[in-house]
This record gives structure tokens, sequence and C-alpha cells, in this order.
């Protein structure tokens, strides 16, 4: 095909995902290698917000509260369900990286990098080399589709000759 066509094709499979995508309906590919995201839910951390923000609400004493109290215990609360709502982890597994949301930015992670990938029942944990941590998706903790993910981490690490183990057979 010519550049002016592929261009046309690109720009029209764009519109299109982007309809497709505001009716709820699965984009259309031109990459059958496309990233695909695995969203969780922080729950924890959502709830330690939650949490203080119920306890702050507890402790007010019958006198007058200050506006700046009020001010506290309501932005604890918006935090906790800002975190549980926007701020949903993920795993983004494209074909030749893996990548995750750090503290301030997205963590990319290339297979030179990964020693094994371990799928048991309830969660996947991918294993570093060197003094990385590992990262560890569950589904009780964090609400991803495991089994969804590991079908994908399979083929990822098949690719891109990565160990998978598999320990729920």
């Amino acid at each position: 095909m010519s550049r002016k066509w592929e261009r046309m094709v690109s720009k029209n499979a764009k519109k299109i995902n982007k309809d497709r995508s505001k009716k709820g309906i699965a984009p259309i590919s031109t990459d059958p290698d496309r990233a695909v995201v695995f969203k969780g839910r922080s729950i924890i951390l959502a709830a330690f917000f939650v949490l203080v923000s119920l306890f702050l609400l507890a402790t007010l004493t019958k006198t007058d509260g200050d506006k700046m109290y009020w001010y506290t215990t309501c932005s604890y609360l918006i935090v906790g369900l800002f975190i549980y709502f926007v701020r949903r982890p993920y795993l983004k597994v494209s074909k030749t990286s893996l990548s995750k949301r750090g503290l301030a930015r997205e963590l990319i992670l290339t297979p030179e990098n990964i020693k094994e990938i371990v799928y048991s029942k309830g969660q996947v944990i991918i294993d570093l080399n060197g003094k990385s941590p590992r990262w560890v998706y569950t589904q009780m903790l964090n609400r991803f589709d495991v089994a969804a993910m590991a079908q994908r981490l399979k083929k990822f690490a098949e690719q891109n000759q990565v160990a998978f183990v598999d320990k729920t057979v």
C-alpha cells in the first residue's frame, strides 16, 4: 500500500475506535500485537484514607469544630475515593515490554530484566533480576483478572524467551 493509503486507513481506524469506545464496544485493531492493559483497584490504600476520615469524624467533640478540621476530614475522604476510582493500578503488556504505575512515573520492564514469571492460583508474580522488588498482582487485594493476565503473560514469555512457571497444574 502507498503511504497515503496507510495514513488514511490509520486515521479512519482511530476515528472508528474513538466512536466505538464512546459506545462501550471493543475497538477494532489494525495491530494484533497492541498493548493489553489489565486494571485493578487499590483497596488497601483507599480504605486507609477513608478510615482516617471516619476516625476524624468520630473523634469530633461536641464543641465547635473549626473549618480546618472539616476541611481535613473531607480531604482524607476525597483522597481515598480518588485513589479507589481514578488512580487504579495496572499492568500493561506489550510485545516487548511490561509496564506499571509507580509512585510518580510509569515503570517499564524489558525482557532482559525479568528472571521468571510465576502464575499460581489467584496471583501472578514477576521476579526481576538483581535487587529489584518483585511485581505481585493478586486477585484478592487488587482485584486483577489474574487468569486473563496469566494467558497474556504466557504469550509474552514465549515471544521473549522468559521462563514462565504455572503452579496451578
